[in-house]
């Protein structure tokens, strides 16, 4: 009797320990997932921007039309793409290779764009571009003019992600260059 007590409570011992080490494991995995999540979403963020600032700063500017006055820029509630752009580019864009590198031409084409980026690893990414114009002196402030500054925001989410990745940069146009 005294036996069958020790086995029991061994068995009961064991049982605990063993929900421990899977405990532990379950969120040493979850934190891996979530790390290599943040990590290919920085990477797809800083891609998105790189493309996005290969572009030329205005339809304006598109053509090498030097810009001298804002005014002359894309009206704040204009920014987006043009009618044959949206055509050509499906929302949200999952083409290999992605259809805005080759019918996006300016900055502000990106307003709303949205992509979903397929990794062979961790699955679909989804993005999306907001741009806006800002000031000099504030970027963190939306303007409601033309200036010669956009403020690029790149957010990316991902399953395994507890909150979306937010990565941000301005566009300048450089008038005298």
């Amino acid at each position: 009797m005294n036996q069958m007590f020790t086995v029991i409570a061994a068995l009961i011992l064991l049982g605990l320990t063993t929900l421990g080490i899977n405990n532990m494991l379950a969120v040493k995995t979850t934190t891996m997932l979530q790390a290599e999540a943040s990590l290919n979403a920085i990477s797809i963020a800083q891609t998105m921007i790189d493309e996005i600032e290969t572009k030329s700063y205005d339809a304006a500017t598109a053509g090498g039309t030097k810009v001298y006055d804002p005014s002359n820029f894309t009206a704040p509630a204009s920014l987006g793409c043009n009618a044959s752009e949206a055509s050509s580019v499906p929302q949200p864009d999952v083409s290999t290779p992605f259809k805005s590198v080759a019918f996006y031409n300016d900055v502000d084409d990106y307003q709303n764009y949205r992509r979903v980026m397929v990794t062979p690893v961790m699955g679909p990414f989804t993005v999306v571009d907001t741009v806006v114009y800002v000031s000099e002196d504030n970027p963190d402030t939306k303007l409601n003019t033309q200036t010669f500054y956009k403020r690029i925001t790149v957010t990316v989410t991902h399953a395994n992600m507890s909150y979306p990745l937010k990565l941000t940069d301005v566009a300048i146009y450089r008038k005298y260059f």
